[in-house]
């Protein structure tokens, strides 16, 4: 217990808050003593000499040099100085230091006590000394009295040492409660600034602190995605290499709303948004960090060009589950109308259904055939099965066996037609068409290829169809749409090719892939 008490931080920080207040109010007492000491003792030597100046310049006190019972004169005067001034002593003497007055009677006529004389008696000097006289130690102010610039006597006046460091003792006092209020005032401010700093630091240890740093900045430095942590207003607080290279200029302290378009800020959670970025395709995500309290958020960033390849296994996976799917419920389907009929004797219907049936299957499997990439087969493929699913029918016609393209303009391709295969079927589920139709028509030149794609959906106006190759434009609900159409124009310019629409013969929407051949 007591080694876990060494070791908080909240302990150490008090101690060390406290040892500082400590020291400082030890050291202050001490200089507060120190200025005591001196400035008392100087004040009060002035002021034993301005009594004493005052006394040596008086007009009667220079006059009873000259009487016949000098003490007579000077013993009433020098007492009414002595209660006035606060003095513990006022000593008139002559020339040879021969007492004339003194607080005590029975020392008048006595030599004056101290040693201290010579300077005023012989030297004409007035000087403040400190020295030990008839009545103990005391600080004393002496004066000559000149008659016609001849030394006839001397005045002495003094406060014993032991009143002056009683009142220098008295003043100290109070300072040291004064300075022990502080002391505690500041003991009281390093509690509560050690609860503070704990509450900020979540309870935790510097050593545990310091072992989450370094995982912390080892993991987010390891990690292939940008990692962004922001405060409730969205000014950066952490962030990693990776997000620095995908969004610039990110630095902490800056706000997103520099860098990132303000709808994101207006929802919560964001779950793989995909939008266009700083030139490129990104994936954000965003996702509030909470500990009792909400403290911020957490952006996930992610390039999507650095995840296409794995979008598109996805995809492939996906449409061969489609597929197999559609096909397993159309076998299905079929299997119960070969049942049928020969339930009810009609052999001849039934070898006929067969018949037409194995003839379509194999010109759907020799237009997919012809197709130059698995990719681009399998694609058509799962999106054959999933208009049979929605109850809309693709036919493919196409001329020849197509040549073979790079990886990059089949990936085009992929992008280019299967949104547009895609955007047709939703087109379709939204009418109340019996027989929903989409038509491939591939064409293969000498110098480039052309896709048709038709359908005899409602159609595009013709102002959707000036903007529908614009970046997030849609006619479509949802929060996340409107870049299909303008990704795959991107796609096929970057290899030479373009993407049109015009008005079907089928009654609604047309639109032709075309891929130049170098």
């Amino acid at each position: 217990m007591l080694t876990r008490l060494k070791q908080s931080l909240t302990f150490r920080l008090l101690i060390t808050i406290s040892g500082i207040v400590f020291t400082i109010c030890v050291m202050f007492l001490l200089l507060i003593n120190h200025y005591l000491d001196e400035s008392v003792l100087e004040e009060m030597g002035e002021k034993a000499l301005s009594s004493a100046y005052l006394i040596a310049d008086r007009p009667d006190v220079i006059a009873a040099f000259s009487a016949e019972d000098p003490t007579s004169i000077l013993q009433p005067i020098a007492e009414h100085i002595r209660v006035q001034t606060g003095a513990n002593f006022v000593v008139i003497g002559n020339e040879q230091g021969i007492r004339y007055t003194h607080p005590n009677p029975e020392k008048i006529g006595l030599s004056m006590v101290g040693g201290d004389n010579d300077s005023a008696l012989i030297n004409k000097e007035s000087i403040v000394s400190v020295t030990t006289g008839s009545l103990g130690e005391s600080i004393r102010g002496k004066v000559p009295v000149l008659v016609d610039g001849n030394v006839v006597g001397v005045v002495s006046v003094g406060f014993l040492t032991k009143d002056i460091q009683r009142t220098i003792d008295t003043a100290f006092f109070g300072w040291l409660q004064i300075t022990l209020l502080l002391a505690v005032f500041g003991i009281v401010c390093a509690v509560l600034l050690s609860l503070y700093v704990k509450d900020q630091l979540l309870g935790m240890q510097p050593a545990q602190i310091a072992k989450l740093y370094s995982a912390y900045h080892t993991i987010l430095e390891e990690t292939t995605d940008g990692v962004i942590l922001t405060t409730l207003n969205n000014e950066v607080v952490i962030s990693n290499s990776r997000a620095k290279e995908l969004l610039s200029p990110l630095a902490e302290g800056i706000s997103l709303h520099k860098l990132l378009p303000e709808r994101l800020f207006k929802e919560e959670v964001i779950q793989a948004l995909e939008i266009p970025l700083q030139q490129q395709e990104m994936i954000i995500s965003k996702t509030p960090l909470k500990l009792e309290k909400q403290l911020g958020y957490l952006y996930i960033l992610r390039a999507k060009l650095e995840y296409e390849t794995v979008i598109n296994e996805l995809t492939l996976v996906k449409q061969q589950a489609r597929m197999q799917r559609a096909k397993t419920h159309e076998f299905a389907n079929k299997l119960h109308v070969i049942l049928g009929l020969l339930k009810q004797s009609h052999i001849d219907e039934a070898i006929a259904f067969i018949r037409q049936e194995q003839q379509d299957s194999s010109k759907q499997q020799q237009a997919l055939a012809t197709q130059p990439s698995i990719l681009l087969q399998a694609l058509l493929e799962g999106k054959i099965s999933e208009a049979k699913e929605r109850g809309i029918t693709i036919t493919i016609e196409t001329e020849d066996v197509l040549i073979d393209y790079n990886d990059e303009e089949v990936d085009a391709l992929l992008t280019a037609l299967g949104n547009v295969l895609q955007n047709a079927m939703d087109a379709l589920g939204q009418t109340n068409t019996q027989d929903k139709q989409i038509k491939l028509f591939i064409h293969q030149y000498r110098h480039e290829l052309i896709i048709e794609v038709h359908d005899n959906g409602p159609g595009i106006d013709e102002e959707t169809a000036n903007h529908i190759f614009t970046l997030g434009y849609t006619t479509k609900d949802g929060y996340d749409r409107g870049y299909g159409l303008a990704i795959s124009e991107q796609a096929l310019e970057k290899v030479g090719g373009s993407l049109l629409i015009e008005e079907s013969d089928l009654g609604g929407a047309c639109f032709l892939i075309i891929l130049q051949r170098k």
